[in-house]
């Protein structure tokens, strides 16, 4: 049963997520249709003039680098790489037409009045550490793609403040909802500079006809190179644009550096036990950190004095080519 306006304002946080996602059953279990999808279409323009604005009293750009997608017959999911705190909007300016975004764990963007923005874009709300709640979503996606309607998606989970992983591994409910909904996949890869300044370049559609449900993982796999190259021709033409920087000039902090870049913006709650908590981990694969803890515990001897060799605490968190590649390009 749907409550007032003044009964919400006095409920928990707890209690609000739980309220929500009770909604969001009772309308999954009377297949009520997705609403406003033609309407959000047609209220695209007017979104991205909004956009606009925001950019101007939030201090942050978005460069279209290249579009090679088409609008096509079919529906669209755009799968995005998640950065920072805009990429959203950078994602809706991309966009050809409107398309609801997923988001997920919304917690306080429940009481936040920039939730009145995003309904006009179009939304849908999940609770990723629910399993009912995922699947509802997931349903969502489906019914919302065979109204015709176009969703916008992170399949990454989370913002990637990984130094190793130009793009981390994908949820494959993107390739089981492009499959069951019948849609394009459209590849958008979005990076940003230490002057907030947002880069984008979309790829080219992915059809269903090329992915399948047995093989999702694959899928997900295959559509995360293609966002990886995406994102790696970003990072060469911001290169042209800062130049590239001495490993000899690199700050002793700049592991931390890049992280502060990426989490100043961070607003309702979202922190780095947030990320971790959201984004795929993969068992079957070792993290550089756990690969490394071993050394925390080896006692020095002249057996294994070679290991520590210009091997400080610090050296180890700049493992890896891709932080030294988002340093060359100025994105720290």
């Amino acid at each position: 049963m749907k409550k007032s306006l003044l009964e919400l304002l006095k409920m928990s946080l707890e209690e609000l997520n739980t309220y929500y996602r009770e909604l969001r059953k009772e309308a999954y279990e009377n297949n009520e249709p997705i609403k406003g999808v033609e309407i959000r279409k047609k209220l695209h323009g007017l979104v991205k003039t909004i956009i606009g604005i925001e950019k101007k009293l939030e201090g942050f750009s978005t460069e279209i680098l290249s579009d090679e997608s088409i609008k096509g017959e079919r529906p669209r999911i755009y799968a995005v790489t998640h950065v920072a705190r805009f990429d959203i909007e950078s994602a809706v300016e991309a966009a050809k037409e409107g398309a609801y975004i997923v988001w997920g764990d919304p917690g306080e963007l429940y009481r936040n009045p920039e939730r009145l923005f995003l309904e006009m874009i179009g939304m849908l709300f999940v609770d990723t550490d629910n399993k009912e709640d995922r699947h509802i979503s997931l349903e969502n996606m489906v019914k919302l793609l065979k109204q015709g309607g176009n969703i916008i998606i992170f399949p990454e989970g989370a913002w990637n403040i990984t130094e190793n992983e130009v793009v981390m591994k994908l949820f494959t409910g993107v390739i089981e909802a492009a499959v069951r909904g019948n849609a394009d996949i459209v590849p958008v890869a979005v990076e940003k500079d230490e002057n907030n300044k947002y880069y984008v370049k979309v790829g080219k559609n992915i059809s269903p006809d090329t992915l399948s449900l047995e093989n999702k993982r694959e899928g997900a796999d295959d559509l995360r190179d293609v966002l990886a190259t995406l994102k790696w021709d970003i990072w060469e033409h911001i290169e042209q644009e800062h130049g590239l920087t001495k490993r000899s000039e690199l700050p002793h902090d700049a592991s931390e550096q890049f992280l502060e870049s990426i989490m100043k913006d961070s607003d309702n709650g979202y922190t780095t036990d947030v990320i971790d908590a959201s984004r795929f981990i993969d068992r079957k694969e070792t993290s550089p950190d756990d690969a490394f803890a071993h050394l925390q515990d080896i006692k020095r001897n002249e057996n294994n004095a070679f290991l520590f060799e210009n091997m400080t605490g610090e050296d180890r968190k700049r493992q890896g080519r891709v932080l030294i590649k988002r340093i060359d390009n100025g994105i720290l």
